[in-house]
């Protein structure tokens, strides 16, 4: 197990900082900041056991304690990782100002190694993704894409698949053989 210390001149990892926030930083990674942060102004009254999405292991604490104080944790479902992404993603999110212990950073980094690599599958955030980008993912019409978006104007936001579903017009089924890669 890697570990990641303080000390710029380490065999034995990144600097502390660097894993601060690995989940922070794969939110930070994505272009969808501005609407993380937002999300995570709701996500930061969470507890550990709001998160079942998240699996038990040594770890999963710490992600969910320093992680969410700034942004959603569908950022870390959607991006997964290997190992030097999420160490390149928490030494960016140390360098914005996330704080922990070395042994935090750590825990944090095989945390999410272990339990979200990188995907083949294409992930689209629902609230934030524009026509072409649902469009391409969910294999359907630009005019279905727009319809979409028209309704998740409407009513601020979709919280399920269920709430996507309920778009007047909208081919369902394509939206359920799709779910793997929504992230709401």
């Amino acid at each position: 197990m890697k570990r990641i210390t303080n000390s710029a001149h380490t065999s034995r990892g990144l600097g502390s900082a660097a894993f601060v926030l690995v989940l922070a930083g794969v939110i930070a990674l994505s272009s969808f900041t501005a609407t993380s942060v937002l999300a995570g102004q709701s996500a930061a009254t969470a507890q550990p056991a709001d998160h079942p999405e998240f699996p038990p292991g040594e770890g999963r604490d710490t992600v969910l304690r320093l992680c969410i104080k700034c942004h959603s944790p569908n950022i870390v479902l959607a991006n997964g990782q290997n190992r030097q992404g999420w160490e390149n993603t928490i030494t960016k999110m140390v360098r914005l100002g996330a704080v922990g212990t070395d042994e935090d950073f750590s825990d944090i980094a095989d945390y999410l190694t272990a339990n979200f690599p990188p995907s083949p599958i294409q992930k689209v955030f629902v609230n934030m993704a524009k026509d072409a980008q649902l469009a391409s993912v969910l294999g359907i019409s630009l005019e279905d894409a727009r319809a979409i978006i028209a309704y998740r104007d409407q009513v601020k936001g979709f919280k399920s698949i269920d709430d996507m579903k309920k778009v007047p017009g909208v081919d369902t089924k394509k939206i359920d053989a799709k779910k793997g890669n929504l992230v709401f």
